[in-house]
């Protein structure tokens, strides 16, 4: 039966032994390692409850342990989103009348009733409601819930790469300071994915002592090295993984593919995923006339991402910003050797020289040179893929993240009692 939080189940309190966290400020489906995260924490007992739009698929609103808060986004018609508001402000009285007049004192602070419409439409979902932990996985989420932070229930933030690293840059953003600090001094906890990234957040306000350091992880019982250790061919298979966009750095990679034929080396280069710069990305590859060795796959399922890295000769991450990538991390799991720039936490996965070599960022010599080093040498590989996959077993395997993340919760679910 599908499990969604509705009147009869509200949560007023901790009273259940079962640890409760809710997800905001997500969407849905959400990134595949977030799902990861999800299912980790229901197999480990805690009760996850999802507030987003989009109702989850069956396969997880079955599970007893796991249920669905509509918190629809701001979007539509401008008269659908005002009566869906009124809808929700007529049912919201018979319950958390003290978070009513909590989001009330924080919409009067804004003049704008076009922005003020809009705040309340994101907070009524959460009145009346408790869990022993409130999770925002993006900190730019987070900023938007704001009131959340003040209902009692402590409130876990996660900090990702370009959140804190490229985002306060922006001029035009020059607000996101401001309030990255005030989730920072709210949040009763702060989960960091590298050690770069709690450096960084330090510079907005962070104090170290409620900040942990809990690194991406994968499931190298899923990710794992191919069966059949035959070679396949004379073809040197290079496949990297992300969002195309701007700080994956995808011109400096197709440049060292360039630089691979021109040494006649035979090359093959499959990019998976998708984004806003995908035409940028098409025409790269038709200005530097690859269209020949270079496929865009798109998107791609697990099974399917799995499938490619075993298939493939190396790994490239060719980001200019990072945290630490967890297609990366897929790839080591997979036995395959990896050539990265030198961004964000990138170091604290990848040894230079151990599992794959480390590069200067924006630098497709630099690229070139440790691939034609892989290319030649494919011993080297081999020794840098099995040091990649004792890695990821030793650092950073799903089961040592999900027992890292639940103590977080359940110590600061327990401070705040």
């Amino acid at each position: 039966m599908a499990r969604t939080v509705s009147d009869n189940q509200l949560m007023t309190g901790t009273n259940s032994e079962r640890l409760r966290i809710v997800f905001a400020g997500i969407s849905w489906p959400p990134e595949t390692f977030i799902q990861r995260l999800i299912k980790g924490l229901i197999e480990a007992g805690v009760e996850i409850t999802v507030a987003c739009e989009q109702k989850p698929e069956p396969k997880w609103l079955s599970h007893s342990q796991f249920q669905w808060l509509y918190a629809p986004t701001w979007r539509g018609s401008l008269v659908a989103r005002l009566l869906e508001t009124a809808r929700m402000r007529v049912k919201s009285p018979g319950r958390g009348s003290s978070d009513i007049s909590l989001f009330k004192t924080h919409a009067r602070r804004i003049k704008n009733w076009r922005e003020r419409i809009p705040i309340w439409h994101q907070l009524l979902p959460f009145a009346g409601l408790r869990w022993d932990i409130v999770y925002f996985p993006w900190n730019s989420a987070a900023i938007s819930y704001l009131p959340l932070f003040e209902l009692g229930s402590p409130v876990v933030v996660s900090c990702r790469g370009t959140q804190v690293s490229i985002a306060p840059l922006n001029p035009e953003r020059s607000d996101l300071v401001d309030a990255l600090q005030k989730t920072f001094q709210k949040a009763a906890a702060v989960h960091c994915v590298t050690e770069a990234i709690l450096s960084d957040a330090a510079k907005y306000g962070l104090d170290p002592q409620k900040a942990r350091v809990i690194r991406p992880a994968v499931d190298p019982k899923f990710f794992s090295p191919r069966v059949n250790d035959v070679a396949g061919g004379d073809t040197f298979h290079i496949t990297t993984t992300g969002a195309l966009i701007w700080r994956k750095g995808y011109e400096y990679a197709l440049q060292s593919i360039r630089s691979l034929l021109d040494q006649g080396i035979k090359v093959k280069f499959n990019i998976l995923g998708a984004g806003p710069e995908r035409s940028r990305v098409l025409y790269t590859i038709r200005d530097l006339n690859l269209e020949d060795v270079v496929q865009l796959h798109g998107p791609k399922r697990p099974e399917e991402v799995r499938e490619l890295l075993q298939r493939s000769d190396v790994f490239l991450l060719s980001s200019l910003s990072e945290g630490i990538s967890n297609a990366l991390l897929e790839a080591m799991a997979c036995g395959v050797p990896v050539v990265t720039t030198d961004c964000g936490g990138m170091r604290e996965a990848v040894t230079d020289g151990v599992e794959g070599f480390v590069v200067p960022t924006r630098n497709a010599a630099a690229i070139t040179e440790a691939l034609i080093t892989l290319s030649n040498d494919p011993e080297l590989g081999k020794r840098m893929g099995k040091a990649g996959r004792r890695r990821i077993e030793e650092s950073f395997s799903l089961s040592r993240q999900i027992d890292q993340f639940l103590s977080l919760c359940k110590q600061t679910a327990q401070a705040s009692r």
